[in-house]
């Protein structure tokens, strides 16, 4: 069945990729000193051209074809390349900045005395465009200053006649209004019937992904209302909504067609605040399939960090908000890294459907990293970046969000049908034992009454049993009374009646558990410290030098306690380097050392406030001893509790019991480990001045 599953998804993904329209071909001309020659090329043959290359190029000027026809020589201006934003082009010596407006001038020279079409992307944020002295197309509306420019963007699809074998376009752009001005995406030529299936096409599968996005949405939401335990409907619902409605206002921005008063201003807001986020919402996502593998600070991290720009773009004018795009762009980059490193962590774990959803999600990504680039100042801002030859349009997010939501209801599909399967076991299982059920009860009636004697003496043995079961529960019954107590509690509330929310039973059984697990951990610490004290428990001895010891488990540890912001340092004191350390060996199980470093310096970062330090000393002693120290500067043991504490289940002071998962051995077993290797370990500890554990381990001369 798993085969199945992704020979779909491959199928799905190839129908995808083929419905991608099809815009200019590659090593088609380019624009030279504002003049592009299709002399040599054929429209009908060769397809679709991009009008890219250099235009004339005249800041802040509006000039008309009337102005260009009325001076003898053409006014002097700059040559500039289609597309890009003239931000950071520079001009007479100053770098220019978003704000402004300009008019670009190209002559094409064509043999062809066809129709031509001409597809006008968005350009940012107000234009309008002559081709041969008429006015073909505006939008917006340009002027010198703020108050008189508007800007809007809406796609159009015009046509001209190239009789006469050339085509002069002039087109004026004013920006006051976002951070990037001029034209960033390329314009489009070719015959009438080219330019207008490219535009049905585009339009119809911006509303394909619209339509598919909006119900795989609903559907979740919908999941979601009949199953409110599984928060991942949710998010990936939401999620599915929004990047749906973002569909309706990027590539033919078919919203603004269908309502073309629509405020540009809004319009913008409500597509930037889909892509912010998005990002909090895809995590909020992977942290209700995959909650043991996402980091909860990295999560909180991304909530905030998204969660404010979404409040930058509510509360600033689309002048102020683009600006900081670029880092937000960053920071979903960054993302999107976490993202894959929790996905392969996923499937080295072999979490449920973490292999289907990492196809999906690493399509999606893909898909999101080439319009990041696309729409990023590294691009749009420079003349011919090396990223154009590898991105060439945006807008892919959506194909790919459908893809993930694609794979998405695979994992769901296949879910459902595993747990229809066991269903049908169980019920055709049922069936067969309800049959047999009366000759079964009959055959054991006999056969219990014909071993009644068998019966009396497997009950006494049972009873013996229980003695024995009663006998071990005394021993321990000081740690075991108390979470033994809290389940009958739970249960006996949940039995009478007390708490009757299915919700809050579910509460209460999720607590039993926890203390039957608490519980089940207590025993084995007990099975492995009876273990260590009879030595039938085996430890595997290496000689190691002492420094490679220190330096494989001591300082992994502290560099662990560092990464989690614990202040940790390493002191070799005493005659350290006298002694000549590299050439003293140990015979230690490294493993079971790592473990005694683990358990020590876990318990001082507990003890150890965000301000305090934690401190690892190394000395070799007189009597050929490696003497390790671990002192933190808690709130130290009092007096009376430190000749206990290695003892089991010994609880000390408050300020240092352990945490309500300890079984209280911890202590116990770390003292038979280093006994088992021939030292010994004690403590030394005063109130609010911290405590340090020393334990001690023999050294011999290598050679």
């Amino acid at each position: 069945m798993e085969k199945h599953f992704y020979r779909i998804f491959f199928i799905f993904v190839c129908f995808s990729v083929l419905l991608q329209p099809v815009t200019a071909k590659a090593n088609q001309p380019e624009a030279v000193n504002g003049v592009l020659d299709l002399s040599d090329w054929s429209l009908e043959q060769d397809g679709i051209v991009a009008l890219d290359g250099q235009w004339e190029f005249y800041w802040q000027e509006l000039l008309t074809p009337q102005q260009f026809e009325q001076k003898t020589n053409n006014p002097e201006g700059a040559l500039i390349t289609v597309p890009r934003a003239w931000n950071s082009f520079e001009h007479n010596g100053k770098v220019l900045s978003g704000d402004g407006y300009a008019t670009y001038r190209l002559l094409i020279n064509t043999t062809t005395e066809e129709i031509l079409g001409i597809k006008i992307p968005r350009i940012f944020t107000s234009y309008r465009l002559w081709a041969n002295g008429e006015l073909l197309a505006e939008n917006g509306q340009t002027g010198i200053e703020r108050s008189q420019a508007l800007p809007q963007y809406l796609p159009k699809v015009k046509y001209i006649n190239s009789a006469n074998g050339s085509i002069e376009l002039v087109l004026q752009v004013a920006n006051f209004s976002h951070r990037s001005g001029g034209v960033l995406e390329s314009l489009l030529i070719g015959n009438e019937s080219q330019i207008s299936e490219l535009r049905i096409r585009n339009l119809a599968l911006e509303l394909f992904l619209f339509g598919s996005l909006f119900i795989i949405g609903f559907y979740h939401l919908a999941l979601f209302s009949f199953r409110t335990k599984d928060k991942s409907t949710l998010y990936f619902g939401i999620y599915c909504l929004l990047i749906g409605f973002r569909t309706l206002l990027v590539g033919e921005i078919y919203f603004i067609n269908l309502f073309p008063g629509f405020s540009w201003e809004l319009a913008h807001k409500v597509q930037t605040l889909a892509y912010y986020l998005s990002v909090p919402l895809v995590f909020l996502f992977f942290k209700s399939v995959f909650p043991r593998d996402l980091s909860d600070k990295v999560h909180k991290a991304v909530q905030i960090i998204g969660l404010s720009f979404a409040l930058l773009v509510i509360l600033t004018p689309v002048r102020v908000f683009s600006i900081f795009n670029p880092f937000f762009q960053v920071f979903s980059l960054a993302v999107f890294l976490y993202i894959v490193y929790l996905l392969g962590l996923a499937c080295y774990r072999r979490r449920e459907g973490s292999l289907l959803i990492s196809l999906g999600v690493g399509i999606l990504i893909l898909f999101a990293v080439n319009d990041i680039v696309f729409l990023s100042i590294l691009v749009s801002d420079t003349d011919s970046h090396f990223l154009r030859s590898f991105v060439s349009r945006g807008n892919l997010s959506s194909w790919g969000l459908l893809i993930f939501a694609f794979t998405q209801s695979l994992f769901l599909a296949r879910k459902f049908s595993g747990s229809f399967s066991k269903v049908e076991i169980m019920s055709e299982q049922l069936q067969n034992l309800n049959e047999s059920l009366e000759e079964k009860v009959k055959a054991r009636t006999h056969e219990l009454e014909t071993s009644r004697n068998e019966l009396e003496e497997a009950y006494q043995a049972v009873s013996r049993l229980e003695k024995s079961r009663q006998h071990l529960v005394q021993n321990i019954s000081h740690d075991l009374r108390t979470p033994l107590t809290s389940i009958q509690g739970y249960v006996s509330a949940i039995l009478g009646g007390v708490v009757n929310e299915p919700q809050q039973q579910k509460k209460y059984l999720a607590r039993v558990i926890d203390k039957v697990s608490s519980l089940n951990h207590m025993v084995q610490d007990l099975m492995e410290l009876s273990q260590l004290e009879s030595r039938q428990h085996s430890l595997h001895f290496t000689t190691v030098p002492v420094g490679l010891l220190t330096e494989n488990i001591a300082e992994k540890q502290c560099f662990d306690l560092n990464a989690a912001k614990v202040n940790c340092h390493i002191n070799y004191t005493g005659s350290w380097q006298e002694n000549s350390y590299g050439e003293k060996l140990v015979s230690a199980d490294m493993k079971q050392l790592d473990r005694v470093f683990s358990n020590l310096l876990g318990n001082a970062a507990t003890h150890t406030p965000g301000d305090g330090r934690i401190d690892i000393n190394f000395a070799i002693t007189a009597d050929h001893q490696l003497q390790v120290e671990i002192a933190d500067t808690g709130p130290g043991i009092p007096q009376d509790d430190l000749p206990f504490i290695f003892e089991r289940f010994y609880k000390v002071a408050k300020a240092r019991q352990p945490s309500h998962k300890s079984s209280g051995l911890g202590l116990a077993i770390v003292k038979e480990i280093v006994e088992y290797h021939g030292g010994k370990i004690w403590a030394e500890s005063e109130p609010d001045k911290g405590s340090s554990f020393f334990f001690t381990i023999p050294i011999h001369s290598g050679g």
